[in-house]
């Protein structure tokens, strides 16, 4: 549908018609201050004013204004500064171009498919000390073009974006609605903070659910009384639009202002706990997790050691191995290896194991006691690292043996009877029954069809071979 045809239509439903100048930028406040009356093309007044909704003349649109100071809120005017912004995304610079603007929309769907309409638009914007409170409605489906306009220019106007699942729905349906009502204006390139993935990143190990109101209730410690879930706003408009009852959209809006108002509280505690000395035991392993990408690497460290000692399983284990990860990455071998240790004989760590094979092997030179550190880590390995324990243990065994310094009892080499034709073979070969496939050499380790060949049985070698490549196919 061209941007022509679509004016064509809104000017038929009685809207902006075609060629009609979109509205200007302005100078002035974020949020107009004073509302007028409707005039009488504005219809249906008498339900909007019931609802606490003015005309205004400038926007042309219904808006609903409430002022709060951010002391009732329980939250300090320095939380929302551009310093402890920081703390929660990297986009904020040493200051803001505007004020913080929480967003939230109520549709008439929950799919961001060019069908779903946004009918209330929720906007809170901190001045200073104070919340300035807007909600914009939709009196009818024909007349959406001055909010998708204003929506844009209020995000234009904002410093910073915050909402909750924002990135996924309300922002990219704010843009798709531009698109359907032909408001043709560049996306204002705005810092956005999604609460959402910051609530999964630090708590999603101890919530039941990541929705915004089950954050409240356990973040926040303030569950919500009468209440009206988000999903029964579609049907609650529909009503609004069939019967023009204006009760059925009360609780909507109450709904809508909670939401904006549990953004800012939000904000502030999440600020507070990146700060906390003493976290909840499980969560100081995401906190780790989120100081260790923010670059904050010693706070990190801390935070790790931390949940090593309170933290529950498996998240004790979880934060040793990343703590000693971190380690290696610096630099820091002696410390890593010390903590590789440690997560060796408190968990029997296979990824340790390995690392010790490791460092026995290249820095140290202790053939003797990699090959048995892997031996006892083969007898525990999970799938898939057993693999890559028996190919170690295969390579150590032709190292010391090359050197003459295998141990008495140790399988020696033998012949392979059926060589590959270019000669190639890997470092195991020698050591492996069914010739080069180390899965046939596997399935004998753990019993399946025979047994290790090793110095006594070398002249059973073609046999065992046979049998090693038939088990081999059979996998």
């Amino acid at each position: 549908m061209t941007t022509e045809l679509r004016l064509k239509i809104e000017a038929l439903r009685g809207g902006r018609r075609p060629g009609a100048e979109p509205v200007s930028d302005r100078p002035g406040s974020l949020l107009l201050q004073s509302a007028v009356m409707p005039s009488e093309r504005c219809e249906p007044g008498p339900a909007l004013v019931h609802l606490g909704f003015g005309w205004d003349e400038e926007r042309g649109i219904w808006v609903r204004r409430q002022r709060l100071q951010l002391e009732e809120l329980g939250v300090a005017a320095e939380a929302l500064a551009a310093g402890r912004l920081r703390s929660l995304t990297p986009l904020v610079g040493e200051r803001l171009n505007g004020p913080v603007v929480c967003f939230d929309l109520e549709t008439t769907g929950l799919q961001r498919g060019t069908g779903t309409v946004p009918f209330l638009y929720g906007w809170a914007a901190v001045s200073e000390d104070a919340v300035e409170a807007e909600q914009w409605l939709l009196p009818d489906l024909g007349q959406e073009a001055p909010l998708v306009e204003a929506g844009l220019e209020m995000v234009k106007r904002a410093g910073l974006m915050v909402t909750y699942n924002g990135a996924s729905f309300d922002l990219p349906l704010l843009r798709t609605r531009a698109v359907m009502t032909g408001v043709e204006r560049p996306w204002p390139a705005t810092p956005h903070l999604d609460l959402l993935p910051l609530v999964r990143r630090l708590f999603r190990h101890r919530l039941s659910r990541c929705s915004l109101r089950r954050a409240e209730e356990e973040l926040l410690g303030r569950p919500r009384v009468g209440d009206v879930p988000g999903s029964e706003a579609p049907e609650r408009y529909r009503g609004f639009l069939r019967d023009g009852d204006p009760a059925v959209l009360e609780p909507v809006l109450r709904h809508n202002l909670l939401d904006l108002l549990s953004l800012i509280r939000l904000i502030h505690h999440l600020e507070g706990h990146l700060e906390l000395a003493r976290p909840h035991p499980s969560d100081w392993y995401s906190l780790g997790r989120y100081a260790e990408e923010r670059g904050h690497l010693d706070r990190a460290g801390a935070l790790y050691q931390g949940a090593e000692s309170e933290a529950p399983p498996p998240l004790d284990r979880a934060a040793a191995l990343r703590r000693t990860r971190m380690l290696r990455r610096q630099g820091l071998d002696s410390e890593a290896r010390a903590a590789w240790e440690s997560i060796w004989d408190r968990w029997r760590d296979p990824e340790a194991a390995e690392a010790l094979c490791v460092d026995m092997e290249h820095r140290t030179a202790d053939l003797q006691g990699a090959l048995k550190l892997a031996q006892e880590a083969l007898s525990t390995a999970a799938v898939g690292w057993d693999r890559r324990f028996a190919k170690r243990i295969w390579r150590l065994q032709a190292r010391l043996d090359s050197k003459g310094l295998l141990e008495k009892g140790e399988p020696r080499p033998l012949p392979i009877p059926d060589a590959e034709p270019d000669g190639g073979r890997r470092p195991w070969a020698s050591w492996l029954p069914g010739g080069n496939s180390y899965e046939a050499w596997l399935a004998l380790k753990r019993g399946r069809g025979g047994r290790i060949a090793s110095s006594d049985n070398v002249g059973d070698a073609s046999t065992s071979g046979t049998r090693g490549r038939a088990i081999y196919r059979q996998r």
